[in-house]
């Protein structure tokens, strides 16, 4: 029993990771109550902020881990996550609701790397594979699960729609009843065997983090693109989009469980069948004739663009030492972030080309299907060898 409630304390680490833009949906009565003081930009900055000091965090994550153990990281970043979140509920004056933003941002942006780099570190073989997988789902059960409560709390006030990151004081109380620390005597073991990133270790964290970047571009597309989505070169319905574009999230919840099962069964093989079925179903997406073609597409990105990032996390688990895996994985999330960051540009350099609907997902197509070709080279020269 013990170790069940540590598993689900760790996997609850990651359910508050992607709430930041969950108070989303509060933004219409949050633009009335700080008109006409501040403009909309300045409203909506409040919704964004946090994804700057999250990348900030992530960039200071060396130092930082040089000075607080991961059960402090970890209670100093729930501490404020929780805290700051909740802020804006008891005081609305807009420079300090920004701060508390700001700070939450920093909560989030230090158990980030953590959260994921913890089950590595605690749990080997099959059950780490498992609990890899489960914590992708966790994301976005919090994020979703955010979302519906907000828009419940709306019902009362805006202000209410914080009161959902007061559940990261429940993470926090379960985190410190049920996760013991790591023994101090494995820790010295394991920085004894390995201190620093060799250059192969570098060139794999560079080029996973290359590939975490280019599969939140893509997905990040999607969600920008929901409002333009097409069927035979006709904008369909909002409705319908809206349908698509949660479909396609929540997919990745299976996606997640089923982790386990489908790495188990192709074990290497899985990146370069994966990467090979994401430009099949994004050629899907620009070609689609009608629309349960575009949902089964868009679907089926959203599944395999969730299980490339859990491989990519599961080869950073089984590629770098123990120690050294929190600052591998601050590097992946920080192409992530980029990722993220960069799509609406990305978008408006090909619309240079087409500004049709259908060329950029071909135009993802094209670039995952070769991504696939030189992964399944890979595969093969690896063989030989």
């Amino acid at each position: 029993m013990t170790r069940i409630l540590e598993k689900i304390s760790l996997l609850g680490l990651s359910l508050l990771l992607i709430s930041a833009f969950s108070i989303s949906t509060a933004l219409p009565p949050m633009l009335d109550y700080y008109s006409p003081t501040f403009s909309a930009a300045q409203v909506e900055l409040l919704v964004s902020v946090p994804s700057f000091s999250v990348v900030a965090m992530l960039l200071l994550n060396s130092f930082i881990d040089k000075w607080l153990s991961d059960r402090q990281l970890i209670v100093t970043g729930l501490l404020l996550l929780s805290s700051a979140g909740i802020f804006p509920f008891f005081v609305q004056a807009y420079p300090l609701v920004l701060l508390s933003r700001i700070a939450f941002g920093m909560g989030i942006g230090l158990i980030n790397a953590k959260a994921i780099a913890i089950i590595s570190q605690r749990y080997q073989g099959k059950e780490r594979v498992q609990m890899l997988g489960i914590r992708g789902s966790m994301e976005l059960i919090g994020g979703a699960s955010c979302s519906l409560l907000v828009g419940q709390l709306l019902k009362i006030h805006w202000t209410f729609a914080f009161l959902i990151y007061g559940f990261g004081f429940v993470i926090l109380i379960m985190y410190l009843l049920f996760v013991l620390s790591m023994e101090q005597v494995e820790k010295k073991q394991i920085t004894k065997r390995k201190q620093v990133l060799n250059k192969k270790d570098l060139g794999m964290i560079i080029g996973m983090a290359l590939l975490a970047g280019f599969v939140i571009c893509i997905n990040s597309s999607i969600s920008l693109r929901a409002p333009l989505f097409q069927v035979a070169g006709k904008t369909i319905e909002s409705g319908q989009s809206a349908l698509v574009l949660s479909l396609e999230q929540g997919i990745g919840i299976v996606a997640g469980l089923s982790f386990a099962s489908l790495i188990g069964h192709f074990k290497n093989r899985l990146l370069p069948i994966v990467m090979f079925l994401l430009a099949v179903c994004l050629f899907g997406m620009s070609v689609a004739g009608n629309l349960p073609i575009l949902i089964l597409s868009s679907v089926g990105v959203g599944f395999f663009y969730s299980i490339i990032l859990t491989i990519i996390f599961n080869r950073l688990s089984e590629s770098i030492a123990r120690n050294l895996l929190n600052k591998a994985t601050a590097y992946v999330l920080l192409g992530c972030n980029l990722g993220s960051a960069i799509s609406p540009y990305v978008l408006k350099l090909l619309a240079l080309i087409s500004p049709s609907f259908s060329w950029i997902f071909l135009a993802y197509a094209i670039v995952s299907f070769l991504l696939f070709l030189g992964f399944f080279l890979n595969a093969k020269m690896a063989k030989k060898v």
